[in-house]
């Protein structure tokens, strides 16, 4: 090949960004160490999970009290944001297990340089690392659920009290 080294072919899809930059994405070639991506993609979409999570256990609160936005407007703030917004949320409200509460929010404050661990590992030296990033996102994320789902639960069972009704 005359001096030259062989290239493997790279799709690129240009994007506009504001500002009149542009740029280019480039995918990762995912062939060369399936697993690793596959690590990648667990924390990636546990942490969307959890974040999500977070944002609809906010909206359950701000409906209670009166005060709903949008699932877009939660969605936009970052982790963090929506930790503060909800331990707020839930002391306002008087919540039950604030405690627990208070606990897994302090947990999931690291949540965020956690899953930045997907920048700074190197393909085939941490995947084990990256999948206990992913479960432990899980976790938490099930520990929100079910605070959330508890909160509901009893909410329900303290109207039906207040009305009368049968239990």
């Amino acid at each position: 090949m005359s001096g030259q080294q062989a290239r493997s072919p790279r799709i690129a899809a240009s994007i506009s960004i504001p500002h009149g930059l542009s740029g280019a994405i480039t995918p990762l070639n995912t062939a060369r160490d399936p697993e690793h991506t596959a690590a990648i993609r667990e924390v990636v979409d546990a942490f969307r999970n959890l974040h999500a999570s977070v944002a609809r256990f906010v909206l359950m609160l701000e409906d209670l009290l009166g005060d709903a936005r949008s699932l877009e407007a939660t969605t936009g703030q970052s982790l963090g944001e929506l930790l503060s917004v909800l331990y707020d949320h839930a002391q306002a409200l008087g919540f039950v297990r604030l405690d627990d509460l208070r606990f897994a929010i302090e947990t999931a404050r690291s949540a965020e340089q956690q899953r930045d661990l997907v920048f700074q590992i190197m393909p085939g030296s941490g995947t084990e690392s990256l999948q206990r990033v992913a479960a432990s996102f899980q976790r938490l994320d099930a520990t929100f659920v079910g605070l959330c789902v508890e909160h509901v639960l009893e909410q329900h069972y303290r109207d039906r009290v207040n009305s009368g009704a049968s239990v």
